[in-house]
Formats: structure tokens, C-alpha cells, sequence
């Protein structure tokens, strides 16, 4: 947020600058230290005299030399420490703008001490950059174990409890004296369609509470920190697993719909969607544009990574017994949460590099803004920050509230005037058409990956596996992914760069990912054995990239202030598609399982029709004509 780069708490005005036909002056008083967001707001201010123009250009060039040697300093990124030397320097700028010196005298040894300090600052950089990414791969990783560990034995545990459950109703005498009842028997209609409703209504209340909640700890995010938003989700994964282990441990006491109770302790923090939002957000705010597409697919990797090795492990364990992997994989999920609390924060780090890029471009500006444009001060003063964010527009003169000022209004006039402020920050997504076609992809793409929830279940019932055994079959299909990512798409990528900008490049590939996810996916709905089966999970992996390749796309369209929000209404779509997916796949897979036969892959092959409308939306995606004469001029070049 622009109003976080402020560097001091001094309130800055137009009452703090006085003009004057032969000077440019700040009151010392008022005087703060300037960093490029502030200088960068003053030069929206116009001036009458181009005499102000000069002398203002010679007041301002020291502090600019003094800060180019610190990227990064402190009030703007707070993770990071500040030299000596550059505060040494900061210090001998500010005593040189209190005496109003009329130029700056160049000094050579000046020189090589910012050579020097810009070698540190660039070093401390790259440091602090390593060991934040390397606690998101941590947290992913975590995340990624744990959640595909305790799947699998989730789901057996709650096929136990509706088979015994069942039968304690129908037929006691099928319940062994340890209370168990075989795994063979529990694979009948009744006891899937339970199961089935149980998991799936569970993602239903998931979806609900993050499609709510998602938005507003977005906009949390973006006001106070990325940091603090995330942290909240310790608190709630630790209830949210302490409310699944009382139903299910309990489970004479308690029924085993139960578990849906959970989906509350997602009202602190906003659960994993908000979670992931936020760890996608961070880092972006910490790579390059270039970087972004490898350093997602490096992401995918690590899970693809963890999904085989958990999902294996997993397996293995669930033949002794189901609650030892469900533990180890709750203890690693809290585990990957807890190292939220050792995050910097990102927020103002992309700020601070995107105003030195621009802080010499805007100053070249000033002399022909001053000259060209006179009067109207009262206009202007409403324009002291200009890179100000959406957010900050809606905080300004535009929609004052106040609690005298809410009082004096209708009741509808201020609920529409909160929701105004409420969504505004979104207008963004709504002014582009493409941004607006891609984000359906994220939505139809949640909604056609609903049916892997049941895909363990799906071949344990129509081909008669144990679901150990199914979940051994599937802890394959992520294996085959990490060579995807780590070799196939990479070399891809290099072969199209020689003829394509690297957001075409993007393009390419995700229209082809989405392809084969629709035969693959439309392939595990009709094959009628596992020998069929497994070639159709082949060419699903294949289209593993897609989403990580359209999240990059969709990243290079917006501005750096706006990944938050972006990232948000991405998490809040994929959300969505949970809610809708809940309950129309839960719905379709059972009423396929009370047809039966090949009717039990209805869902698979309703998901492939989604697929579909997924990949003509990314067909009839056009990029920007930016990005268009961008890669000519590259291709012209070569």
C-alpha cells in the first residue's frame, strides 16, 4: 500500500510546502526523510515559476544519490537492516536539505562509498531473498505432505465408522468383537454414498466459508501485511484438526457428520485458501517477472514431489493401521503453519523496487509538468500520492465516512457507500476483458478437479481395490509429474522462447495442458479396467502445468500493488468452484454409483465436458498488444 511507504509518521500536505518565485523550500519541522515514494508524490505538485522547477530539481538530487545506494532500506522493507554507511549518508543528506543548500557537490569518494554499499545492500538482498524462499518451499512442502498423507486414512477411517454404523443398524452380527467390520463389506452402495456425501459436503462448508472470507483478509493483506494475515491460520488449523479427532475418535458419541463442525475454526484466518493466497502473493512480491513461470513450476514440483512420497508412505501405513499416517500428517501440516511466525514481510518490498525504476523517469517529467500545467492547486492536492492503489482512492476525498457524517445518511446511501468501499479495490479485474476470461479458467478448472476427491474411492468401488491400495496407485501419478516439470515443460519453454515472447510461450502450453486434461480426464470415466485406467492418468499428469501456467499469465496483466487482490480473487473463484463442485460431483458420482457398471464414471466424464469450457475460453484468450510488439521487437532483435 502506498500509504505504508510513507517513511515517518509526519503528516505530509500542501500546507508543508511553500512556493516562492526564487525558492523551493520544507519547513525542518515537517521534514521527513525522503525516500522515492514521497518524492515521486511531490512531483505531481505544480509550481508557477519554472525558477521553483530548477532549484527544486538541484534541493532534490542529493537525497535521490543518497538513497539510490539503498534499495531496500528499512521503512520500506522492515525485514531488512540498514548499513551503517548508508545511514551515515541518509543522516548527511537530511543536514544538507535542513540548510536548503542551493547544489550538491560531487564527490568521488561519495561515489565509491555507494559502490560499496550497494554491493552490501545487493548481497543482504539475495540473503534474505534465499532464506524467504526457502521457508515458502518448507511451507508448501508441509502443507503438501501432510494434506495427501492424511487423505487416504481419512477416508478409511470414515468408511469404518458409516460401515459400522451401517451395520449396527441392518446387521449386528457383521461387527467383529474389536468393533470393526471388513473392509470387503463396507464397499456397498449405502456405505459409499455416505461416504461420498460426508467428504463432499465437507468441501461445500470449506468453499462457503473461504468464498466470504477470502476477500476481506485479501484486503487485510494489503492494509497491514501479508505476515499477520497468515499467521492467524495457526489458531485455526490446530482447532480445525482438534474438532476432526474428537468426531472421529469418538465416534459412538458423535455422528460422523459431525467433522462439518470443523469448517468453523475457518473463520479465524480464512483457512488454506486465504493460507495460499497469501504464500502465492508473497512470492510474487519477491520475484522478477522472468522468474515467475520457473519459480511456480519449481512450487509444483515440490508438491508433485510430496504427493508421491506422502501418498506412498501413506499407503504403507494404512496396513497397519489408518490413524498412524492421519497423525503424522495433522503434526506436519502444524508443523509447515508454525513457520509463518519466521516470514518477513513482503508488502512494501516490490513498492520500493518498482519506485527506483521510476524515480528518475518521473523527475526528466517534472521541469515540463510544472511548466505545462498552472494552477488548480485544490485539484491537484487530491493527487499527492499517484501511485496510490485502488484501496487508497477509496479512503481519500471520494467516500469520506464518518460517524457524524453516517448518521446524517440514509440507511440504504451508506450500505451502498460501505459496499463501494468494500469492492472498489476490484474494479481492476473488471476493466480487462482478458483478466476476466482467464479468471474463469481458475473457476471451471476448481469445478472439473472436484471429482479427484473420489478418484481413491472411485477405483477402490468399481475395481474392487482396498483403498490402501487405490491410494498406492494414485501416489504414482504425481511421480510422473516431477519429470514433467523438471525436464519436459522446461525444455519446451526453451524451444519456444527462441520464436515467442515468454507470456505466448505460457500461452502455448496451457492451451496444450488443458487438451490433454480433457482426454485424460474423459478417459478415467470409461476405462473399464485398470489397464485402461493407467494410460488415461498418463495423459492427465500431462496437463499437470496448466494452472500454474495461466497463474503466471495472469500475473504479467496486472501491476505489483494488485497481485494481493488478484491472488485473492483467484483463491475466492477456486473456492467457488469447491462449493459448486461439492455438491454437483457428490451428486453425480452417487447417483452413478447407484446406477452401477460403467455409469460409476459419470463424474469423470462431466468433468471432461468442463475441461472443455475451460480450454475454449484459453483459446479465445488474446494477449495484450504490449506484450504483442514486446515479442517482435525481441524477435526483431535476435
Amino acid at each position: 500500500m502506498a500509504s505504508g511507504l510513507l517513511p515517518t509518521p509526519y503528516p505530509i500536505s500542501i500546507s508543508d510546502f511553500h512556493f516562492r518565485p526564487s525558492s523551493f523550500q520544507i519547513p525542518p519541522a515537517s521534514a521527513p526523510r525522503f525516500h522515492s515514494p514521497v518524492t515521486l508524490s511531490i512531483i505531481r505538485l505544480r509550481s508557477t515559476s519554472p525558477i521553483a522547477t530548477t532549484e527544486y530539481r538541484q534541493w532534490s538530487a542529493p537525497a535521490m544519490a543518497a538513497n539510490a545506494h539503498d534499495p531496500l532500506d528499512r521503512e520500506d522493507a522492515p525485514f531488512l537492516a540498514s548499513s551503517p554507511e548508508s545511514s551515515t549518508s541518509n543522516r548527511h543528506t537530511r543536514d544538507q536539505d535542513d540548510e536548503a543548500e542551493p547544489k550538491h557537490v560531487h564527490n568521488d569518494n561519495e561515489d565509491e562509498d555507494g559502490d560499496v554499499d550497494d554491493r552490501k545492500g545487493t548481497q543482504a538482498i539475495e540473503k534474505i531473498r534465499f532464506r524467504f524462499m526457502v521457508t515458502l518451499f518448507t511451507m508448501i512442502l508441509a502443507f503438501e505432505v501432510g494434506i495427501v498423507m492424511a487423505n487416504g486414512p481419512m477416508t478409511r477411517i470414515y468408511e469404518s465408522i458409516a460401515c459400522r454404523q451401517y451395520y449396527a443398524e441392518y446387521d449386528p452380527r457383521q461387527i467383529a468383537a474389536d468393533g470393526q467390520v471388513p473392509e470387503s463389506m463396507c464397499k456397498i452402495k449405502e456405505v459409499q454414498t455416505e461416504l461420498a456425501a460426508v467428504k463432499g459436503y465437507m468441501e461445500f462448508f470449506d468453499g462457503v466459508l473461504s468464498a466470504f472470507l477470502a476477500i476481506p483478509y485479501g484486503l487485510l493483506a494489503d492494509r497491514i501485511g501479508r505476515k499477520p494475515i497468515i499467521c492467524l491460520s495457526i489458531p485455526a488449523f490446530a482447532l480445525n484438526t482438534g474438532i476432526m479427532f474428537a468426531v472421529m475418535w469418538y465416534s459412538d458419541i458423535f455422528p460422523l457428520r459431525a467433522v462439518w463442525a470443523s469448517c468453523l475454526a475457518w473463520l479465524l484466518g480464512g483457512g488454506p485458501v486465504v493460507a495460499f493466497a497469501i504464500i502465492w502473493t508473497m512470492m510474487s512480491d519477491v520475484t522478477a517477472e522472468d522468474e515467475r513461470a520457473a519459480m511456480f513450476f519449481r512450487f509444483g514440483v515440490v508438491s508433485m514431489g510430496a504427493d508421491f512420497a506422502s501418498s506412498a508412505v501413506s499407503s504403507w501405513m494404512m496396513t497397519w493401521d489408518p490413524w498412524l499416517p492421519l497423525m503424522i500428517g495433522w503434526g506436519i501440516v502444524l508443523a509447515g503453519v508454525l513457520c509463518a511466525v519466521t516470514l518477513p514481510e513482503t508488502m512494501h518490498v516490490s513498492s520500493a523496487r518498482r519506485t527506483e525504476r521510476s524515480a528518475s523517469v518521473e523527475l526528466t517529467r517534472l521541469a515540463s509538468e510544472n511548466i505545462d500545467q498552472k494552477g488548480a492547486p485544490q485539484k491537484e492536492e487530491r493527487q499527492i500520492h499517484p501511485d496510490d492503489s485502488d484501496v487508497d482512492s477509496v479512503e481519500g476525498d471520494r467516500l469520506p465516512f464518518t460517524l457524524r457524517s453516517a448518521a446524517k445518511r440514509p440507511f440504504l446511501r451508506r450500505m451502498y457507500s460501505r459496499s463501494r468501499q468494500y469492492f472498489t479495490p476490484y474494479s481492476f479485474i473488471l476493466r480487462n476483458k482478458q483478466i476476466v476470461l482467464l479468471l474463469t479458467a481458475f473457476l471451471v478448472y476448481r469445478l472439473s478437479r472436484g471429482s479427484s476427491w473420489f478418484l481413491v474411492q472411485y477405483i477402490s468401488t468399481r475395481y474392487k481395490w482396498t483403498l490402501a491400495e487405490a491410494n498406492l496407485l494414485i501416489s504414482f501419478k504425481p511421480a510422473l509429474t516431477i519429470p514433467l516439470f523438471l525436464f519436459i515443460l522446461p525444455a519446451l519453454s526453451r524451444h519456444l522462447l527462441r520464436s515467442m515472447h515468454t507470456s505466448k510461450k505460457d500461452l502455448q502450453l496451457a492451451r496444450v495442458s488443458i487438451i490433454c486434461l480433457c482426454l485424460g480426464t474423459l478417459g478415467i470415466g470409461l476405462s473399464p479396467s485398470i489397464a485402461a485406467l493407467v494410460p488415461s492418468l498418463l495423459v492427465q499428469t500431462a496437463g499437470s502445468g496448466f494452472l500454474y501456467l495461466i497463474r503466471s499469465l495472469i500475473t504479467t496483466m496486472v501491476k505489483q500493488e494488485e497481485t494481493a487482490r488478484l491472488f485473492t480473487i483467484i483463491e475466492v473463484l477456486q473456492a467457488v468452484g469447491n462449493v459448486i463442485a461439492s455438491l454437483s460431483i457428490t451428486t453425480v458420482f452417487q447417483v452413478g454409483l447407484e446406477l452401477g457398471g460403467s455409469w460409476i464414471g459419470l463424474a469423470w466424464m462431466m468433468t471432461s465436458t468442463a475441461f472443455a469450457l475451460v480450454g475454449a475460453a484459453v483459446w479465445c484468450f488474446r494477449l495484450p498488444p504490449v506484450v504483442e510488439s514486446k515479442s517482435e521487437a525481441e524477435l526483431a532483435e535476435v
